[in-house]
């Protein structure tokens, strides 16, 4: 019988530790506190939306792979629109990372030169209107050169 209340006793303390570390302190850890070292996320970019109701942030993520993140803060509160894909880490590499508002605010659109990859450029775009993401480059090149006065990424 007592050995059934220590494994009982072990087991329940096992899954509160569990539960506090993948529901309180990782995202803590990942979110607020920067960390040095092998692992470690910056804010690369910081840009207010033209209407000035919205702040694009990207974040830079280097640990056992490179990503880059962008995430919209309204008020008080911040939602991560995107991650990209994995990138193999370099970090002597000038990855050119940009985000980009159009003119009328309804679009955020973020590059990335892909160093390991002759430089091609990863491209991601999203629509506040429709809440639509966009993957395709002519369609994000359309977009920019119809929405935006001046293009920041045609210059190659």
């Amino acid at each position: 019988m007592k050995t059934k209340k220590v494994v009982l006793t072990a087991t329940y303390i096992f899954l509160l530790f569990f539960f506090l570390w993948h529901v309180l302190l990782k995202p803590l850890i990942d979110e607020f506190i920067p960390l040095g070292g092998p692992i470690s996320a910056d804010v690369a970019k910081r840009i207010v939306s033209p209407d000035r109701t919205k702040t694009a942030l990207l974040i830079r993520r280097n640990a056992f792979d490179l990503n880059f993140a962008v995430k919209i803060k309204k008020g008080l509160f911040t939602k991560t629109l995107h991650w990209t894909r994995d990138f193999i880490p370099d970090r002597t590499a000038d990855w050119n990372e940009q985000i980009i508002w159009s003119d009328d605010s309804d679009f955020i659109i973020m590059t990335v030169d892909d160093v390991r990859n002759n430089n091609e450029k990863y491209m991601w775009a999203y629509s506040f209107s429709n809440g639509k993401e966009y993957y395709d480059k002519d369609i994000i090149m359309n977009i920019l050169s119809s929405r935006s006065k001046k293009s920041k990424i045609g210059e190659q």
